[in-house]
């Protein structure tokens, strides 16, 4: 509804949510975010001891906000909270959120507004919002998977969000289960207090070092232009990734065996039963995460136990492996992702864009069926701040009406090319629809050309070749400059 929307309603104030608020108030929309927390932040906001921002600083963060001098190269939780609460307090956006505020129910008129009930310290209210935004994050529920026999254990289990001090695990027997990064930071940070330590996992994935070769840093690697012509193609290929893939194959096959050879050997994986079976030009798409320094010597050392099996089932006082492995476990972090919680939509929005694979947006945002609803936050990436930042833009472009969409033929034919090219390659799992990792740019690119500004940031050879930072993309977002 382009040039009639005067209030919204966002969900959510971690960095998708904040950032959605800040655009769409400085578009003169008048907003409320709803958070069922009481502080801002998102993932943020609670979780692991050592969780930090897994980029450099300048890559990621909000690309009209700079982080304040002497933050931490990578900077922990407890810096990005205090820079989103500096965001906030300075786009005048403490005002507009609810905290400790559930949404219980949102529903669309044939107007296109949104009622949304909502309930905070057992009252319960509602309002209409002539637009409404979803921006809980890629993490938003802890997910413990219902293995067999979990109610027979006496141990602790926890996820691993819910871990806040190495001494919850003091001289206990811990065993992780995941190999994510959440689970392998948390297996260093237990070493010296747990007694023991050891991680399940079934499968592997390829890992990425903060210094290839302890030399140079990733971010050359994963946030330029180049490396993503070699990567599968995107939806809309450029011409030169097209020549590249189909004629020049052995070249794209070699450059990933190049580094599938730098890896095992930087990492010693072979050795280590910790080398991945699938490729890692897919594998990379999949579950891109960087590697905590520590971890592969620690396993190398026998300092952390590495086992490779799935779950079978839980004991009383140890888990069973599908190996015949029996491990003992006072406590038991499970390190197994994130679910979602979207009961409040209704039915028909829900059939209509979530299945098995997540969500199909237009643009990972809209559908043409509910003009009045987008989606920001909902895409994984390598740097998921300007990402979202650039998402909202987009949504508070076009509900200004900056630009126009495309038919609503047009917007469903493209959801449905997304989720076949999609398919093509990513490995099933939860929510396999929203994962970008080195797609990012290109991606990032079509919402630039939507909005009719220039993708190149840089002048065309830099463009190519040097990293890309969110203050690239400073003039994008920022419609008054905060210093």
């Amino acid at each position: 509804m382009p040039g009639v929307a005067k209030t919204a309603a966002v969900l959510g104030a971690g960095v998708a949510g904040l950032a959605t608020a800040k655009t769409l108030k400085q578009y003169g929309l008048d907003v409320t975010v709803f958070e069922v927390r009481s502080e801002l932040g998102g993932v943020w906001a609670g979780n692991y001891k050592s969780l930090c921002v897994l980029e450099p600083y300048s890559v990621y963060g909000l690309p009209d906000w700079p982080w304040p001098q002497g933050t931490p190269l990578f900077p922990p939780a407890k810096n990005v909270r205090n820079y989103l609460g500096e965001y906030a307090r300075h786009f005048g956006i403490y005002d507009s959120i609810k905290f400790n505020t559930k949404i219980l129910q949102a529903t669309p008129s044939d107007s296109d507004r949104w009622t949304i009930e909502y309930e905070s310290d057992s009252v319960r209210e509602s309002s209409e919002f002539d637009f409404f935004v979803m921006a809980p994050g890629m993490f938003n529920l802890p997910r413990i998977p219902n293995w067999p026999g979990i109610e027979s254990f006496s141990g602790d289990l926890i996820h691993s969000s819910q871990l806040r001090d190495t001494s919850q695990v003091k001289n206990k027997a811990v065993t992780i289960i995941g190999f994510s990064r959440s689970a392998m930071d948390i297996a260093v940070d237990i070493i010296g207090d747990a007694e023991s330590v050891t991680i399940i996992h079934r499968s592997v994935r390829w890992p990425v070092p903060e210094k290839i070769l302890g030399i140079v840093r990733n971010h050359v690697l994963l946030f330029a232009r180049w490396p993503t012509l070699f990567a599968p193609p995107w939806i809309r290929p450029t011409r030169v990734s097209e020549l590249l893939h189909s004629k020049c194959a052995l070249v794209v096959n070699a450059f990933w065996k190049f580094f599938e050879v730098l890896l095992n050997g930087q990492f010693h994986l072979k050795s280590r039963n910790l080398k991945p079976d699938r490729p890692i030009k897919l594998d990379l798409f999949t579950n891109l995460y960087i590697t905590p320094r520590r971890f592969f010597s620690l396993v190398g050392k026998g300092l952390i136990r590495s086992v490779r099996s799935s779950i079978e089932a839980f004991e009383k006082d140890s888990i069973r492996t599908s190996n015949g492995e029996q491990i003992p476990a006072d406590v038991v972090i499970s390190a197994t992702g994130w679910q979602h919680d979207y009961s409040f939509l209704p039915q028909d929005l829900l059939d209509r864009i979530y299945d098995e694979d997540g969500m199909h947006l237009y643009r990972h945002m809209v559908h043409p069926a509910f003009p009045g609803f987008a989606f920001v936050g909902g895409v994984q990436g390598i740097n998921s701040a300007t990402c979202y930042a650039i998402q909202a833009t987009w949504v508070a472009r076009n509900l200004t009406g900056q630009f126009s969409l495309p038919s609503s033929q047009e917007q469903l034919d493209e959801i449905k090319r997304l989720k076949l090219w999609n398919q093509s390659f990513v490995t099933k799992r939860p929510n396999r629809s929203q994962i970008l990792n080195l797609h990012q740019l290109p991606y990032i690119d079509d919402l630039m050309t939507d909005m009719g500004l220039k993708k190149q940031r840089k002048n065309f050879l830099l463009d190519q070749i040097v990293p890309y930072r969110s203050v690239d993309y400073r003039d994008v977002v920022a419609t008054t400059q905060p210093y």
